[in-house]
């Protein structure tokens, strides 16, 4: 994909299959997926990202969190970029402003530079839901890994069924020490037109130990016959190598 996200949350994705009043946690998600321009590297665009988080810190009024991304187990036919950028807020209005005190204090000067070392190109908007929340809270500068597929309700399965399929899922994981995180990213306005699916499915994980164990463990339970239902078909996972640039708390 050579676009930048912007992720939205689309209200009706809320009242989805939670009929007992308790819905996950959701956010609006921005990602930059970028190229180093001829002569940069990630050093280069740390230095950038240094003066940014400056400026945000000073002129930020809403929480905005971020993370840089790195393919690690990925395909030149779908993974054409060197890095992704990850931001986070806690809706949409929250990113909107934070957009616009972007634009007010540091994109001409700060964002010049970033277009030195970085070709980065398009724009779309998605929403995030939370599936399952991670045991351990981040940290601002941890490192980890995340995978992203995409997904598609299999015949007959919907929205509807999402709340049961969570739980299931859920208590499988937690059966098996899983400790990150699972998050859903519904497409919105700017989203590719050719999109064919659902939407994607992203995962965290401290270690690629980690995501190894829970693929041994899921071959396991697929023999044994003890592996959750699932209600999705997804495409083999990319994986990234993830840090994190800024954190900050939306409580």
């Amino acid at each position: 994909m050579k676009k930048i996200i912007l992720l939205f949350l689309m209200s009706s994705f809320l009242s989805i299959g939670f009929s007992d009043n308790h819905f996950p946690e959701a956010f609006t998600m921005e990602a930059l997926q970028c190229k180093f321009t001829k002569g940069n590297d990630m050093d280069s665009a740390k230095r950038v990202i240094a003066q940014w988080k400056d400026n945000a810190d000073k002129n930020f009024s809403a929480p905005y969190s971020a993370w840089v991304i790195t393919p690690l187990y990925t395909s030149n036919q779908d993974v054409e970029f060197d890095f992704a950028w990850l931001g986070f807020s806690p809706d949409a209005a929250s990113m909107g402003r934070t957009q616009d005190e972007w634009q007010a204090t540091g994109a001409e000067s700060i964002g010049a530079k970033w277009e030195k070392v970085t070709d980065c190109d398009g724009q779309a908007l998605y929403g995030v839901i939370e599936a399952r929340a991670p045991k351990n809270p981040s940290k601002e500068g941890q490192k980890g890994y995340l995978s992203v597929s995409n997904c598609s309700f299999k015949e007959g399965k919907t929205g509807l069924d999402l709340a049961e399929s969570d739980k299931a899922w859920n208590e499988y994981n937690d059966k098996n020490g899983f400790e990150g995180g699972v998050w859903r990213w519904w497409p919105g306005a700017g989203s590719p037109t050719s999109y064919e699916h659902d939407f994607l499915l992203a995962i965290s994980y401290s270690s690629m130990e980690e995501y190894g164990r829970g693929r041994d463990n899921s071959l396991a339970a697929m023999r044994a016959d003890t592996r959750p239902e699932s209600i999705l078909n997804c495409d083999a996972p990319r994986i990234y190598s993830s840090e994190n640039m800024r954190l900050v708390s939306s409580e």
